[in-house]
């Protein structure tokens, strides 16, 4: 079976060229996943959660105040994300390891919705209910268009690449 989809690597296996047992598999009632992915996903995270913890230090506001920290978090993390996995899609070779450990582990430790929901509550716990709403609408406009974003840049970067490619084949 062909397909124009990017390769994934935690379903299909890229030496065989076909779906691996994970894919083939009849569903059961618990996922089983590699032990080497979900070490990557853990890796990532606590890399993730650290750095996140230490801007959130580094850059911290009063809990009565405009959460600019975590907003400008979560949208930079929107557009690494769309980056990131266009990337890995397009342009890097084929790794199992890489978008669970940067894209689930490390991003998602890094961008996290309960960051939105507890300080959006912080807002509404100290009578600022527009600037709540203002809060959790500016997170998810933000984050759709940083994620927008995101893509354009990854196909940009892919498209470049793959010209370049092409130049130096027709060069030779």
């Amino acid at each position: 079976m062909t397909t124009n989809l990017p390769f994934d690597p935690d379903v299909e296996d890229p030496e065989a060229g076909e779906a691996c047992e994970l894919a083939s598999r009849e569903r059961d009632r618990w996922p089983r996943l590699p032990a080497g992915v979900l070490v990557a996903v853990f890796i990532g995270g606590v890399a993730g959660g650290l750095v996140r913890c230490g801007l959130g230090l580094a850059a911290s506001v009063p809990d009565h105040a405009f959460p600019w920290d975590v907003l400008t978090i979560n949208v930079v993390g929107a557009f690494a994300l769309a980056l990131l996995l266009v990337l890995l899609a397009e342009a890097a070779p084929p790794n199992r390891y890489l978008r669970p450990a940067l894209g689930t582990g490390f991003l998602g430790a890094f961008t996290t919705f309960s960051s939105l929901a507890a300080a959006s509550d912080q807002l509404f716990a100290h009578a600022h209910p527009v600037m709540a709403a203002g809060y959790v609408a500016g997170s998810l406009v933000g984050g759709v268009v940083a994620c927008l974003l995101g893509l354009l840049a990854g196909r940009s970067i892919s498209t470049r690449r793959d010209r370049l490619r092409e130049r130096r084949i027709a060069a030779r």
